[in-house]
């Protein structure tokens, strides 16, 4: 098990140039029956949406659920990663497995959260993301890095009718001294700019330059 885990995460590394590879792979592990090991199945939901074959991805996950094998943590990232590759069209399969997360009790957890937030923002539904993320603040689950840099991408898609709560989320991230991370700083210019305030932004900028933060 571990040997195949191993390797399909180099396929994965690799990318598309390596699926022929991953799929000679996952005719290994079907021969060897190992194809109902939801470690295995995460990897491969992984390999084939890093090599650029998401539907293929979406179809291990299909299979899973309809064989009774229990997605984890894990196969939720990965196929929510998925869903937000492939965008608006496979809003519907986010929703699907948004369902599926809640039956399974998971989404109080900090890192489905965030990858949902991620997932309706990619998918155009990010007034969705936003009420997830108030849903956390509420149920006191403590917002991560992840968190605030995905709601802000939220902000930005929604524009200038986010602003108030790309304000909020602001001074959240200044309370969680989060504010001096690079990649933090740069989703508050651009959710500033996207929200028709370019001045916040250079000063957001300014306020960087100032603290020497590169």
């Amino acid at each position: 098990e571990i040997t195949y885990i191993n390797i399909l995460s180099t396929v994965s590394f690799v990318g598309f140039s390596a699926l022929e590879k991953g799929k000679q792979i996952h005719q290994h592990i079907t021969q060897h029956k190992l194809d109902s090991n939801t470690k295995l199945l995460n990897s491969l939901i992984q390999m084939y949406n890093k090599c650029g074959r998401p539907k293929i991805s979406i179809k291990l996950y299909d299979q899973m659920v309809a064989n009774n094998i229990k997605p984890d943590e894990i196969t939720y990232i990965n196929i929510l990663s998925t869903v937000s590759f492939v965008g608006f069209s496979a809003l519907e399969k986010g929703k699907q497995i948004h369902q599926h997360i809640t039956q399974h009790k998971l989404d109080t957890d900090v890192k489905l959260s965030n990858s949902l937030i991620q997932m309706y923002s990619i998918c155009g539904e990010p007034k969705k993301s936003i009420e997830l993320y108030e849903t956390m603040i509420a149920n006191k689950i403590t917002p991560t890095e992840i968190t605030y840099i995905n709601i802000l991408s939220a902000i930005s898609n929604l524009g200038p009718t986010a602003l108030e709560k790309g304000r909020q989320i602001h001074q959240h991230i200044t309370q969680d001294k989060l504010d001096t991370d690079v990649k933090m700083i740069n989703s508050l210019i651009k959710m500033y700019n996207k929200c028709g305030e370019p001045k916040k932004s250079i000063e957001v900028y300014n306020k960087m330059i100032a603290n020497k933060i590169t």
